[in-house]
């Protein structure tokens, strides 16, 4: 338990780390991604384009701001924690953090860096440490004692590859013991090991995009991230997988991680994909066609157009299937060899207003996932229609998208 004096002196410094957290985390990633060890478990595109400075920097302020009050941040905690054993974090990265830390903030607040402000926050985030590795090793534990699964990394084999759309393909992985998978979560994803030529070890993490109730094999859809121009240089894990992946490789996998997934209990969900946002979103249609087909589904999904489609008949196949079960399919983009009422069915964007009014389940439940403009405006439209917060569920790719369902509507 932190003492009395720690909590009154983090809390003191919360302005300053709101005036300098940025810069803090900034140095403190100058310090801790030396270790290549290190750097290999942080995306380089959160780095490079600052998303993961501003994160936490971010969570470093409310830590201060609810010292007194840690159960506040018990949401963020949880899904922190999911990461992180995704990820294989273990307790001496968590040191390494704590020194880059510390030093950061002496580096950067300079001789208002006290003994007694440097004490307190190396007591402070010594029990952030604690709550984290007490919660991550209940997980790794019961991922480990599922029947089925595993800890850290196992190695799966690369069955085959299926070309979804112009830009999608699917995956399909299977243990290399043979022995069947554990059940998971439908809405999780998987975290991959990669070896990059010329980068070296990667990270990624992709969502299961097959029923949770499958135990021969895990797909994931995988969507490849071209570069836009020159200055920005293309997907590095989903270039690899799209021009280099070939049936018999192997690939390190954790188990199944995240906490997006399908709800419990019958409320009627509306799921509403962007782009390849679609990939947890169909494993929940999909595990739905076995564990619940007649609760109330209603499935949106908006692509650029048909070249970029994907599952469009797959998902067809699951409506049928269901008993209270409907599909929406919006293009931007009409022309070539889409057939209006086959292949898609409104042309533009789905307007939140229109999701609402033409929803026959007030009650309902909203998952939504795609593209975080996509996602901000679907979430604040869906608020402005007066949707209720807790009834609006939506994918994490960061801890900056904490902020969806309370920032401004932007267009999508």
């Amino acid at each position: 338990m932190l003492s009395s004096q720690t909590i009154a002196t983090v809390k003191a410094t919360a302005p300053a780390m709101r005036a300098h957290g940025l810069n803090i985390v900034v140095r403190m990633y100058e310090l801790l991604l030396r270790d290549p060890n290190i750097r290999a478990l942080f995306d380089p595109t959160h780095q490079r384009n600052g998303t993961q400075h501003r994160a936490l920097a971010d969570a470093v302020v409310a830590y201060a701001e609810n010292i007194d009050n840690l159960a506040a941040l018990g949401p963020a905690v949880e899904r922190i924690a999911a990461r992180h054993v995704a990820l294989n974090v273990q307790p001496q990265h968590y040191d390494a953090v704590a020194i880059a830390l510390i030093q950061a903030v002496r580096d950067i607040l300079g001789a208002a860096a006290t003994p007694d402000i440097i004490a307190a926050w190396t007591e402070a985030f010594g029990a952030l440490q604690a709550i984290f590795t007490a919660r991550e090793e209940e997980l790794y534990h019961a991922s480990e004692r599922t029947p089925g699964g595993w800890r850290g990394y196992r190695p799966f084999r690369l069955q085959r590859i299926i070309p979804e759309s112009s830009q999608i393909n699917s995956f399909y992985l299977a243990p290399v013991d043979g022995q069947s998978l554990p059940a998971f979560k439908a809405g999780q994803y998987l975290t991959l090991r990669l070896t990059v030529p010329d980068y070296g070890p990667l990270l990624r993490h992709y969502s299961i995009s097959s029923a949770a109730t499958e135990q021969a094999y895990y797909r994931i859809s995988v969507k490849r991230e071209d570069a836009p121009d020159t200055s920005i240089p293309a997907g590095l894990g989903s270039g690899y997988l799209h021009r280099q992946a070939m049936p018999g490789m192997l690939f390190d996998v954790a188990p199944p991680a995240g906490v997006f997934t399908l709800p419990e209990g019958s409320q009627p969900l509306v799921l509403i994909a962007g782009g390849v946002g679609i990939t947890p979103l169909l494993s929940m249609l999909e595990t739905l066609v076995t564990s619940q087909p007649n609760r109330p589904v209603r499935f949106i999904h908006a692509v650029r157009n048909y070249a970029h489609h994907a599952f469009g008949s797959e998902v067809r196949a699951a409506i049928r299937k269901l008993g209270h079960a409907s599909a929406d399919f919006f293009y931007e983009e009409v022309g070539g060899d889409a057939v209006p009422g086959v292949n898609y069915t409104q042309v533009g964007r789905p307007d939140p207003a229109w999701v609402v009014r033409t929803n026959p389940n007030p009650e309902a439940l909203y998952l939504v996932c795609g593209p975080r403009n996509f996602m901000r405006y679907m979430i604040q439209g869906l608020r402005l229609q007066g949707v209720p917060a807790d009834r609006i569920l939506y994918e994490f790719f960061g801890a900056t998208d904490e902020d969806l369902l309370t920032a401004e509507p932007i267009a999508a």
